[in-house]
Order: structure tokens, then C-alpha cells, then sequence
């Protein structure tokens, strides 16, 4: 939505030729449409999102861009993240229209990113050679435990060919058998209801018979 309301602004301030916007999320599904929601409020503004599909942000977008608007501090943070090199150009959108950080704020907060990526770079000097070790220790055990499913899968695909002769005779005599099936009436009319019990009134009544001659 905050594309196409910013291209709406930048028509009416005859400013298409000078300034480019697109959008990207952070956790997008790609290819996927706006919202019927997004849809029709926009479209209370004249604007058609009917083509607009998902994308998810990366790299390139992030190097391209001169500024980056988020819609959420948290988003930011998270943008900062993925991409620490952006710390100078990514924005919360209210902050950058002076309608949210301060100055002051907002200084103290890339200060914190900073510290945190700072603190990154020295734990990864420090342990970053334990740490690789065992992702690669679980990688190989992720890789046997594929290769024992694999193996498990072939031995019961096996086991389901030999089976398959009796596996046919059961369905057939289940199918004969199935003729013998009383239908559970739940969720139905009070007609389909009063069927079953006479049905099984009747079938009730076979089996006393039975088991009084036997």
C-alpha cells in the first residue's frame, strides 16, 4: 500500500521523473497478491492493486536503494540484521517524515546496532571455528539421518510389495463386507436419523433371534 500511495504523491508533485519507489518484505511469500483488504481500501483512494504481487527483499534491492523505509522499528532492526551495511540509509517511515524518532533517539538506537554488530564480529572471532565445527557435525548427522530414512522408506516399500497380494484380497473382502455397514447418521436430517434406527432395530433384533436359537 505504501508504494502505490507514494507513487500517487510523487504524480501529483510532478515528481514520477526524479524519484523511483518499489516495496519488498522482510518475510514476503513471492508472487503472492495484496490482500482483498489492501484491495479495497485502495481502491476507495482510485488506486488498482489488482497486479501488484509479493516480493521478498535482498541484497541487490538493499545495495540499490538510497533509502530504505521501514514500517516498524522492529523491522528495522531486523533489516540491520540482515544487512549492517545499510545502517545509514534505513529508516522507520514516520521517523524520517518527523513524525516519530527524534534525533537524538534515533542516534542512540544506531549506536545500540552498532555495539550489537561490533559484538557479533568479536564472538564470531572468537568461537567461530567451535561453531562451524559443530554445524558441520550436524550436517553430516542431518545427512545419515537422510540416508536411514531413505533406507527405511525402501525396506517398507519392499515389505508393501510382498504384502501386495493379501493387501488386495483384504480390500475386496472388505468391500464385500462393507454391505454390512450401518452409516453413522451424525450431522444429518431426522429422517436420515429414524433410517438408522430402524435399521438397527432390525439388525438388533437378528442377532437376539440368533443367538436365542443358538
Amino acid at each position: 500500500m505504501a508504494e502505490r500511495l507514494a507513487r500517487k504523491v510523487l504524480r501529483r508533485l510532478n515528481l514520477e521523473d526524479r524519484i523511483e519507489v518499489a516495496s519488498a518484505g522482510l518475510a514476503a511469500f513471492p508472487g503472492a497478491p495484496a490482500s482483498e483488504e489492501a484491495r479495497a481500501v485502495l481502491a476507495s483512494e482510485g488506486i488498482d492493486l489488482k497486479d501488484h504481487r509479493a516480493v521478498q527483499l535482498n541484497l541487490e534491492q538493499v545495495r540499490q536503494a538510497d533509502l530504505i523505509f521501514t514500517m516498524t522499528a522492529s523491522q528495522k532492526r531486523h533489516l540491520l540484521e540482515l544487512y549492517p551495511e545499510a545502517r545509514n540509509k534505513v529508516f522507520v517511515l514516520k521517523e524520517y517524515s518527523g513524525q516519530g524518532l527524534q534525533a537524538e533517539q534515533a542516534s542512540r538506537l544506531n549506536e545500540v546496532l552498532r555495539k550489537i554488530e561490533e559484538k557479533k564480529i568479536r564472538f564470531q572471532a572468537a568461537h567461530g571455528k567451535h561453531i562451524s565445527r559443530l554445524e558441520q557435525e550436524r550436517a553430516e548427522i542431518l545427512k545419515r539421518l537422510q540416508e536411514i530414512e531413505d533406507e527405511l522408506v525402501s525396506w517398507q516399500d519392499l515389505l508393501k510389495e510382498e504384502l501386495r497380494p493379501e493387501t488386495s484380497e483384504l480390500r475386496r473382502l472388505e468391500e464385500e463386507l462393507s454391505r454390512y455397514d450401518i452409516p453413522d447418521p451424525f450431522g444429518q436430517s431426522r429422517e436420515v436419523y429414524e433410517e438408522c434406527a430402524a435399521e438397527l432395530a432390525r439388525a438388533i433384533e437378528a442377532a437376539i433371534r440368533r443367538l436365542a436359537e443358538e
